[in-house]
């Protein structure tokens, strides 16, 4: 129980709390905390904070893609990922479309830019066929502690949800807002791009950090981070805590020609931790971990919601290689002012590779 008070006080205060008001707040002593984080973190059970961004509202758009390698003669060269610059992680994937599901960036003043791409692996015979999902806005609920016990398993059976989903479709109404909406790009510049890559790279980063790395005053960094706050660039952050060890990822897509705020609230049920990503009010898709004993059961709520939608498809991912999120500012050029995601350069990389393949 002690873990989960610790993991609690971490959600609950951020990044900036010290390891003494933590030990002052939990009354656990400093000695105790830190070997307690230390073995949650050597376990794998806990992971650094990690700020959550909206890099669309600086010229940054998002894209889910799934490649289909179902039909292809040739194995896929997975090199592939770590040469192109606008991929920020993969993973292997089994569904609807066999292969590899990966998350790419693309300039918003551009925005089929990836599709020649992508046309050039299918012409080349490496992939079958893709699909792209537009992330044009995104939530993240976060893990509700309080269902959990010391064990890391549920407190609660999955009899439950299917109660709350019969209540909920019965009613009709939802408590889920969908969060989609197209919004403005803010000015920013090469400081504010800078600034958002050390976060990402170091959650951690004091504003004396961050006014040394950035050349600008303590109090000039205060202003840049409040207002990519105040513009919901920078949305929170969160420790990154897995409370068991067996996971699998689920990616779900689904389309509805009504607004899927039922859908939604019926998912927001569950303790877990779910990412839900918008393309429009009606397509959504939504990435959640679960323990592995527990995948059955997710199935069958599921099927419970099966007709309100008209298309559900679930793609399940494994093996995930991040190449970190910082990597992908790199791809702002202060000089000309823009995002610069695909160069000459590149594309004579990426002849070169599909010929000798």
């Amino acid at each position: 129980m002690k873990d989960l008070k610790i993991v609690r006080a971490l959600d609950k205060y951020g990044p900036k709390a010290t390891m003494k008001e933590l030990s002052v707040t939990l009354k656990i002593p400093p000695r105790t905390l830190r070997y307690r984080l230390s073995r949650l973190r050597a376990q794998g059970y806990l992971q650094p904070f990690r700020y959550f961004t909206y890099e669309r509202k600086i010229g940054l758009g998002e894209q889910i893609v799934v490649l289909d390698l179902s039909s292809s003669e040739k194995p896929f060269p997975t090199e592939f990922f770590a040469k192109t610059p606008i991929v920020g992680w993969y993973s292997s994937t089994y569904g609807k479309m066999n292969g590899y599901l990966m998350n790419i960036i693309y300039p918003l003043e551009s925005p089929t830019t990836n599709i020649k791409i992508l046309e050039s692996l299918k012409d080349a015979g490496l992939i079958s066929n893709y699909l792209t999902f537009n992330l044009l806005s995104y939530s993240i609920k976060g893990l509700d502690l309080s269902k959990f016990d010391s064990t890391g398993r549920w407190n609660w059976d999955w009899n439950t949800w299917y109660h709350r989903i019969d209540f909920i479709l019965k009613r009709g109404k939802t408590s889920v807002e969908i969060g989609f909406e197209e919004e403005d790009q803010i000015p920013f510049d090469s400081k504010d791009v800078h600034l958002l890559k050390i976060l990402h790279e170091n959650s951690n980063a004091t504003q004396k950090l961050l006014s040394v790395k950035l050349g600008l005053s303590t109090s000039q960094v205060r202003k840049r981070f409040q207002r990519l706050q105040e513009h919901e660039v920078i949305k929170g952050h969160k420790p990154i805590f897995t409370p068991f060890s067996d996971t699998l990822t689920l990616m779900c897509f689904i389309e509805s020609n009504s607004p899927v705020g039922q859908i939604l609230t019926c998912f927001y049920e569950l303790p877990y931790t779910l990412d839900t990503y918008f393309e429009s009010p009606r397509k959504i898709g939504m990435r959640i971990r679960l323990s592995t004993s527990d995948i059955a059961g997710f199935f069958r709520g599921l099927d419970k919601m099966r007709h309100l939608a008209d298309s559900i498809s679930v793609q399940i991912l494994h093996d995930t290689v991040s190449f970190g999120s910082a990597r992908l500012f790199d791809l702002y050029e202060a000089i000309e002012g823009k995002w610069i995601t695909q160069s000459p350069e590149y594309f004579e990389w990426l002849h070169n590779w599909l010929k000798a393949r």
